[in-house]
């Protein structure tokens, strides 16, 4: 459906304002009251009832048998893994991935970012480009390029891969942002954040505790927009020890925004990957093990 289709429901005046500023119906039916109300210089009562009649001309039955097998999986390639996974990770999900320092997250993540730009028939979901927002400064172009050899792509894929370098939570929003606008126009389909956890560490002490779960939430909601829209996104975040086990730090509202929520722990050589929590799949185990020359099932 296009703008138009919103003539005689809401002012021509705001249809033109959204149509100069890009806005579509996708993108307003995931928009806040509050956020509308800046878009289009209104208060919050006036882009509440546009949202209703947005609201009431999308929300249509859509019977179960057409939702199946809807969406295209990105596959990882290792068997085991794609199976965990109910044959890879589905566009319009989020997956969380925590574990110990050096239990392969970040590689996991540049290995599937260069697999989202092959075609569907070889496991990819034929991304243009791949984003990967980058907050550790642990994006390795060196590793990306021997991925891209292992999935028999050129190296001058590498140009397809948009790593944005962040340090703060203000550069955190705005790469959000841009990654938004990169799906939105159907140029990228995977959204990597490595790590969610790193740009928080500005937060200290229970002063800052309010601010820092606004600023996350906001973050969360970008990324659940972004997935929406079409994306597989994938996050990383830092892990905490206590006693023998092993939890992703962010508290509540961080580990239960993924939909499939996976612990990497790497024992003697090997990454177990554990799927804990889903909202689609039974929890599982699968492995792979990291080599100079790739990424492996076991």
């Amino acid at each position: 459906m296009e703008l138009d289709s919103l003539s005689g429901r809401v002012d021509e005046k705001y249809i033109e304002i959204l149509r100069r500023k890009g806005i579509n119906l996708d993108d307003l039916i995931l928009m806040s009251d509050s956020e509308l109300s800046k878009e289009l210089g209104v208060d919050r009562e006036v882009a509440r009832e546009i949202l209703k009649e947005v609201s009431s001309l999308l929300l249509k039955p859509l019977t179960a048998d057409k939702l199946l097998g809807r969406e295209s999986k990105l596959r990882t390639g290792m068997k085991g893994l794609d199976e965990l996974l109910g044959g890879g990770l589905r566009i319009r999900t989020i997956t969380g991935i925590y574990g110990p320092p050096a239990s392969g997250k970040t590689q996991f993540c540049i290995y599937m970012a260069v697999r989202s730009l092959m075609n569907e028939e070889k496991g990819g979901i034929s991304s243009e480009r791949a984003i990967f927002i980058d907050t550790e400064g642990t994006f390795d172009p060196e590793r990306a390029s021997v991925f891209l050899r292992q999935n028999n792509l050129s190296e001058g894929d590498l140009s397809r891969i948009d790593v944005l370098r962040v340090n703060n939570i203000i550069q955190l929003k705005e790469a959000l942002d841009i990654a938004m606008g990169y799906v939105r126009s159907g140029t990228s389909k995977l959204v990597c954040l490595d790590s969610i956890s790193y740009p928080f560490r500005q937060y200290g002490g229970l002063k800052g505790l309010r601010e820092r779960q606004e600023d996350l939430q906001e973050a969360l909601v970008s990324l659940r927009r972004i997935a929406d829209r079409g994306s597989v996104v994938i996050m990383t975040m830092h892990a905490i020890k206590w006693g023998r086990d092993l939890y992703s730090k962010g508290g509540f509202v961080l580990s239960h925004t993924p939909h499939n929520m996976l612990c990497f722990r790497k024992v003697r050589g090997k990454v177990i990957v554990t799927l804990e929590d889903s909202s689609y799949l039974p929890p599982g185990q699968a492995a792979f093990i990291i080599r100079e020359d790739g990424i492996f099932e076991l």
